[in-house]
């Protein structure tokens, strides 16, 4: 066996290493990186998290999640989000559109 535990629901992984921690899918669409920045930039004015949601009229968790993210990693930027690999590589695919369209 491996170094840990891990039970599977549908969407939901729950890892031990350690601690138990929860892997859930994104909920939503992604917040834009300007918007994001707005949280920061409020935040850094000394405005507190329910301040900035009612401004924003966003919820208090997102803000909150939001710059304590960006406490903890400075950036504002999503994390890279895993997916099926491509099946083929961008050179492959160039050739294959020169071959059956001549470009």
């Amino acid at each position: 066996m491996g170094g840990g535990r891990c039970v599977k629901f549908s969407v939901l992984a729950l890892t031990h290493t350690g601690h138990w921690k929860f892997n859930m899918a994104p909920h939503g669409k992604e917040l834009s990186e300007d918007l994001k920045k707005r949280f920061v930039a409020l935040h850094k004015d000394d405005l507190d998290y329910r301040k900035i949601a009612k401004t924003l009229k966003m919820s208090s968790s997102t803000v909150a999640k939001t710059i304590q993210r960006f406490n903890r990693t400075g950036s504002t930027q999503n994390r890279a989000r895993h997916g099926r690999p491509k099946k083929l590589s961008a050179h492959a695919k160039h050739h294959i559109q020169r071959f059956f369209f001549g470009k």
